[in-house]
């Protein structure tokens, strides 16, 4: 099946009623640790004391097992699963090394390269009782993957010689213990072409749950682009782990993880792990720093522990705008466009993503959620009140896979409209890795939630992406578009504001530029266009876009 008919067959699927629903929990959390390569005794000292008792972590084979095939456990950072064990901690165990003994070290790709990664596999899991679940395979989607390990290009051979691996590592490792969790699909990011060969061709009978590793998917775009996968035949109600998840920005990473871990459980995500566990020198934002002592993403983690893990999950958002997961009957997670919040009961308490209780007033935040906390079921109205929401559409917010919200999407070239179609995700070389808003004729011109690139086919030739709202109301607004082109960009790109074909206002943008428009009237039906177009050349024009309209004062 091509990339497009896979897509047109997910959107189909997703439009249809579902003839079962999954059950909502805050997914288990666990932290991925690096102990197989860095012995990091300071903060496992802490992990404790922030609720660490899951890892994902490797046992590597090409060191442990020896020329005559036995095993040998010689340093802590081979036979820490041991030392796990005292800390009353279980664990995932990641297997996707090759060995000296078969195809030069690489992953193997024959029968007796495979069947030997299988037994050693099992037999570490029967040395190591803590490990409840086997994860084959790291990230086997992307490049990187295949050009060190010389496996196939194409996903659909690739995908084959996965499924093999993955089912000689299952049938082992059942043979061992048939209790052993699989973890499956080895995938970076939400790439639904990589996706869709595994599961056609049988990968979902040899998995208890598909992995996948987000990090560039926003939180709350997250169960969009899940639904999209889900509609994948075999998908509909496989379950999810998120085997890493993480952020390079110390600001943000405590919000960042709160805002996840709700969009997770609402996604039907059972387990999610951190990553790091600790300073891996990526730039990643750990949980413990390297004496034992907690980040502020540590400390949000072990609230979230204590607070959420394992309960119903249920979305109570009063608008596009607005996050919430409700956990339980008694907690709120909340976050969306800025406005105040009010207690409206007594009882209720209100706190930051770290657990700290606050003491107002409240305000929502884009990236700090608050957490509603209550002896009594937390409602709007029963238990807080917000202000009347003044925002009146996002681009960001209502972004869809279609065309069922205020915001369309489509190229403008020659002053002919061509609407940008869905496409899955890695389906060829260059593209996002998660789905996206492409364009046939041109592969440079895409869109997504928050960001667009536009083309030209020549000097005097520009291919404009254009996010169009339509008005529904008579209504006067306040436009605010946020754009911010790539540091690689030439020489920037161009901003147009159209209403029913009339310019209203032109801008070239070089840098972070906040554009507002007061006092824009619309009737029902009206167009209100903003073109984002190349200047003088394309050349490295992908730029961060977002549209918000407000109610005008």
């Amino acid at each position: 099946m091509r990339p497009n008919a896979i897509l047109l067959a997910c959107l189909a699927a997703l439009a249809a009623p579902s003839a079962t629903a999954l059950e909502l929990h805050g997914p288990i959390l666990g932290a991925a640790s690096n102990f197989s390569q860095t012995w990091a005794p300071g903060p496992l000292s802490g992990a404790a004391d922030i609720g660490i008792t899951e890892y994902r972590d490797e046992i590597l084979w090409q060191y442990i097992e020896q020329d005559d095939g036995s095993l040998a456990f010689r340093s802590r950072r081979e036979a820490y699963p041991s030392i796990l064990t005292a800390h009353d901690a279980s664990m995932t165990f990641l297997v996707y090394t090759g060995h000296p003994k078969w195809e030069g070290g690489r992953v193997p790709l024959t029968v007796e390269g495979r069947a030997a990664f299988a037994d050693y596999t099992a037999r570490i899991v029967e040395r190591f009782p803590l490990i409840h679940s086997v994860e084959v395979g790291n990230e086997f989607n992307a490049d990187f993957f295949t050009n060190a390990e010389s496996w196939p290009q194409d996903f659909e051979t690739r995908a084959a010689a996965y499924i093999a691996l993955l089912k000689a590592t299952k049938d082992a490792v059942h043979a061992a213990n048939p209790e052993i969790r699989m973890l499956g699909g080895a995938a970076h990011s939400i790439p639904i072409a990589w996706v869709e060969p595994l599961m056609r061709l049988g990968a979902g009978k040899h998995m208890d749950a598909f992995v996948i590793h987000p990090y560039d998917t926003a939180p709350e775009q997250l169960a969009r682009q899940i639904a999209l996968m889900r509609a994948v035949p075999g998908m509909e109600e496989m379950p999810l782990e998120v085997t890493e998840f993480g952020t390079l920005d110390p600001q943000i990473a405590a919000g960042y993880l709160m805002r996840m871990y709700c969009q997770m459980a609402l996604s039907g995500v059972t387990g999610a792990a951190w990553y790091p566990f600790s300073h891996r020198g990526d730039g990643l934002i750990p949980l413990l720093e390297n004496d034992g002592s907690a980040t502020d993403v540590g400390e949000t983690y072990a609230f979230i522990g204590e607070m959420f893990q394992g309960l119903p999950v249920t979305d109570v958002a009063p608008d596009p705008f607005t996050y919430t997961c409700r956990f339980g009957d008694n907690a709120l997670v909340i976050w969306g466009a800025p406005r105040p919040l009010t207690l409206t009961d007594p009882a209720a308490q209100v706190f930051d993503v770290r657990g700290r209780r606050q003491t107002g007033p409240f305000q929502l935040s884009r990236i700090d959620p608050l957490v509603i906390l209550s002896g009594v079921p937390v409602d709007l109205g029963t238990t807080f009140a917000l202000a009347p929401q003044r925002v009146v559409a996002d681009s960001f917010d209502q972004f869809t896979y279609s065309d069922d919200g205020p915001f369309t999407r489509h190229v403008l070239h020659r002053g002919e409209e061509v609407p940008l179609q869905t496409r899955p995700g890695q389906e060829t070389n260059g593209v996002p890795w998660s789905p996206y808003l492409g364009f046939d004729p041109d592969g440079t011109v895409r869109a997504g939630a928050g960001w667009a690139a536009p083309s030209a086919w020549g000097a005097d030739d520009p291919l404009a992406v254009v996010h169009r709202y339509t008005s529904t109301a008579a209504q006067r607004v306040s436009v605010v578009i946020q754009a911010d082109p790539s540091e690689a960009s030439t020489d920037g790109v161009t901003i147009k504001i159209v209403l029913n074909g009339k310019l209203l206002d032109a801008y070239i943008v070089t840098s972070p530029t906040k554009i507002n428009l007061e006092g824009v009237v619309l009737a029902v039906g009206d167009h209100l266009d903003v073109q984002l177009g190349p200047n003088l050349t394309p050349e490295s024009d992908w730029t961060q876009l977002r549209i918000t309209m407000f109610e005008a004062p």
